[in-house]
């Protein structure tokens, strides 16, 4: 662990040396702030969704209408945060590092 401002945080798990707008698998965890449990609770072992919780749920489940190289696989929202495999399919894919025609007009 580093500081950064005087506060402990947690060093990316991110390969430094894969391009991840590459067409491939993702494992997504996205949490709330502070892990508030905004979404729902657990209750025997259940996960029950409130009105916050369905509607990350339902914007999840729309990323695959708005993107149309995305596929997702499994996923479950949590109370506090969410898990998902997002698939990025094609060579759509364009970063905010190197626009995708760019990237094209490099491999031709």
């Amino acid at each position: 662990m580093t500081k950064f401002r005087e506060k402990f945080r947690i060093e990316s798990t991110r390969l430094k040396e894969w391009d991840y707008s590459n067409p491939w698998w993702y494992y997504v965890t996205i949490n709330t702030k502070d892990h508030v449990e905004y979404f729902g609770e657990i209750d025997k072992g259940v996960v029950i969704l409130n009105d916050v919780g369905k509607i990350v749920e339902d914007e999840w489940l729309k990323t695959k209408e708005i993107r149309t190289n995305v596929d997702l696989d499994y996923f479950v929202v949590m109370p506090n945060h969410l898990h998902g495999i997002v698939i990025i399919n094609g060579a759509e894919v364009e970063t905010h590092r190197v626009p995708n025609a760019v990237r094209l007009a490099v491999l031709v």
